[in-house]
């Protein structure tokens, strides 16, 4: 194989592995770590790291499958604007309105998406201090709300 088709072969390999539906694992979690099913929707959220700065932004991967029978459709795009942040115990929604545009995704049944990432915007209107806080994730699609799992974090001090 020459120099230029190993390189095309490499290139090939990060796209379809970065591709919706492919297959990884986040951080340590497990099968048991998916939120509540609706309508066979899950979702599950993870960060890479526990703790954080408080001049930092947060930075939060979900993965969202599909266990059921329907499809339904998914904007990557509006991936902020569409989900919901609960910030210990408390839900907080984008600020603005949404509109859907953009490449639609199919989230057919059997469908996975990993890695999604989520950036907690401060849009939100959360007031991020120092301490232990647990956050959980809300997306909805089609009018079916799907929660994620809790995840537990850690805010310093910036420097």
């Amino acid at each position: 194989m020459t120099a230029a088709n190993k390189c095309l072969m490499v290139g090939l390999l990060a796209v379809l592995s970065a591709a919706p539906g492919c297959s990884r694992s986040l951080s340590g979690l497990s099968s048991s770590d998916w939120g509540p099913s609706a309508e066979g929707l899950q979702c599950r959220l993870a960060v890479e790291r526990q703790t954080w700065r408080a001049d930092e932004t947060l930075s939060f991967s979900f993965d969202l499958r599909n266990r059921g029978r329907r499809t339904f459709a998914f904007w990557p795009r509006q991936k902020v604007e569409l989900a919901e942040i609960e910030f210990d115990g408390k839900w907080y929604r984008w600020p603005r309105d949404v509109k859907t545009e953009g490449q639609v995704w199919k989230l057919g049944p059997g469908s996975q998406y990993y890695a999604v990432t989520i950036e907690l915007d401060r849009q939100f209107g959360i007031d991020i201090r120092p301490g232990r806080h647990t956050v959980r994730l809300a997306y909805v699609l089609e009018g079916v709300r799907v929660v994620s799992n809790p995840v537990a974090i850690r805010i310093v001090a910036a420097d």
